[in-house]
């Protein structure tokens, strides 16, 4: 039986820039850095079946790509473009901070 699923592929800065808010939290609470641990778990398994239901992106500069973004653990977006059966985030973003502090 064939797989439908897309892999995923996550940039090297998104991965750090979600460590580094992960490490924050945690500092304050561990169980709030464990739950969005355990949201972003959750938000890649949703990008490997059904990435395509994701909005379009719209960043700040335009590009030559259709970027989509999946929103979890209430404030953050992971901006992802789709190509073939790949998915590849290219940022992390925290919601609450201004606009200029994002890569696209």
């Amino acid at each position: 039986m064939e797989s439908n699923r897309y892999h995923v592929s996550i940039a090297p800065l998104a991965d750090r820039k979600l460590a580094a808010h992960i490490e924050f939290l945690a500092r304050v609470s561990e169980q709030a850095a464990i739950r969005l641990y355990t949201a972003y778990e959750g938000v890649l398994g949703f990008l490997m079946d059904s990435p395509k239901s994701c909005p379009l992106y719209i960043p700040k500069k335009p590009m030559d790509t259709e970027l989509r973004y999946k929103l979890f653990f209430d404030r953050y977006r992971i901006v992802f473009e789709i190509i073939d059966n790949a998915v590849y985030a290219y940022d992390i973003q925290d919601c609450r901070q201004g606009v200029d502090n994002y890569l696209v």
